[in-house]
């Protein structure tokens, strides 16, 4: 009895189909299913119907949806099915699930006849309590869309990230859920910027990027931490920020001649990768450092842009007919306590082509590999050409490696990558 019940569990086992037969796609749950759906566009997530039975209807419940536009001047005419305000318009009339999560729409081609639409569209995603809205018009449209009225207090939101849109500067801002904001192209204001973070009480991060009209940034709320501005459009030049419970600021492009730090006591990172104009006789560069690195002298983490070194090199060229940076650099070791007992780790990048070719770049690592006790790792990212000469990189790479290291644990490393 016993050997025929082993057959026949033998014969049972082997009678089950071969793996790689099975149907194990329609046998996934729907919230992995949604999952997969929250990596792709909307255009790929429909695609998958063709997958299984079962996953014809799952795509109109999931809760992400991500619309790509074409981002070029000529898109398909109107009467075509690949014309993508007709494809957004065919993905909602069908759409079943009662909440979205997630609603972007980016790289569109606006044009004023598309607002009654794209206000469709977004009061759609209101409607199901949309928590992470993304409108990023292309950079190509002739015109600015207005954002609605409705969108201006909607609790629900919990980030929202703007490109190529339109405020209306009188409105009043009830984001309450708001943490995370991104405005990018877009005319602001000191005043609206103060309503945003009165109606936005637990926002953590915000992002302007080639905004104008910005100059005073006065954030008194302790939720706020990262703040991010990129290359500020020519009407705005930030000369005042004030921001004493920021733990992350980033100041990335254009020319911030007259920036200046207020009260920003309690930073952990401060990235000033900006330009200053250095060669203007007239230009108060060397007076913007000072200020600059007195006002953030005790944060753990600092990155400047070249323009540090090369201002100053160049005003003290200036100064000196036979200039010599590395001598320049020495004559300054007293002045740099931070960095002889603090500094741990350095990382230089955008260095185009051959690091060798700078020699404000290497007077530079030969100073710090001289001079910081505790260094622990000196990275250097550079870009290489798409046919780079191999024997001229290695001869950079031994001289870098001969410098004398005042630390014993200090790692040098060249991380090249190609254009």
């Amino acid at each position: 009895m016993a050997e025929t019940s082993v057959h026949g569990a033998i014969h049972r086992e082997c009678s089950a189909p071969p793996l790689s037969r099975r149907d194990l796609i329609s046998g996934l749950p729907d919230a992995m299913i949604h999952n997969i759906f929250s990596f792709l566009p909307i255009h790929d997530v429909v695609k998958t119907c063709v997958l299984s039975k079962r996953w014809r209807p799952t795509w109109t419940t999931a809760t992400d949806l991500v619309f790509v536009g074409y981002d070029v001047y000529f898109e398909p005419p109107p009467d075509s099915p690949l014309f993508f305000p007709s494809i957004v318009d065919s993905v909602l009339s069908q759409f079943s699930s009662p909440t979205v999560k997630k609603f972007h729409l980016t790289r569109f081609m606006y044009d004023e006849a598309d607002r009654p639409r794209i206000d469709l569209w977004l009061r759609f995603a209101v409607r199901r309590s949309v928590e992470d809205l993304r409108l990023r018009l292309s950079q190509r449209s002739r015109f600015f869309y207005v954002l609605p009225e409705f969108l201006y207090c909607f609790s629900r939101l919990v980030r929202l990230d703007v490109g190529k849109c339109c405020f209306s500067l009188d409105m009043t801002i009830w984001w309450p859920c708001l943490k995370v904001l991104s405005i990018e192209d877009a005319q602001l204001s000191d005043d609206f910027l103060g309503r945003i973070f009165r109606g936005c009480p637990v926002l953590e991060s915000l992002v302007l990027s080639s905004c104008e009209g910005v100059n005073n940034i006065i954030i008194d709320s302790l939720c706020l931490k990262k703040l991010v501005l990129v290359s500020l459009g020519f009407g705005s030049y930030v000369k005042k920020l004030c921001a004493p419970h920021l733990l992350s600021l980033r100041v990335i492009g254009g020319n911030h001649a007259g920036f200046r730090l207020d009260d920003v006591s309690s930073l952990v990172e401060a990235d000033l990768d900006f330009s200053v104009e250095s060669r203007d006789p007239n230009s108060k560069g060397r007076d913007l450092l000072r200020h600059l690195l007195e006002k953030v002298r005790g944060v753990p983490t600092i990155t400047t842009g070249g323009w540090c070194l090369q201002f100053q090199l160049h005003r003290e060229s200036e100064e000196r007919f036979n200039f010599d940076e590395e001598d320049f650099l020495c004559s300054r070791k007293g002045n740099f306590e931070c960095l002889v007992k603090h500094l741990k780790r350095v990382e230089i990048v955008g260095c185009e082509a051959y690091v060798g070719e700078s020699k404000h770049l290497l007077a530079l690592i030969k100073f710090l590999l001289g001079d910081a006790l505790v260094l622990e790792k000196l990275i250097i990212k550079a870009k290489l050409p798409p046919t780079p000469d191999g024997q001229k990189q290695l001869q950079v790479i031994q001289n870098v490696l001969s410098y004398q290291r005042a630390s014993k644990n200090a790692e040098i490393v060249f991380d090249y990558h190609f254009k």
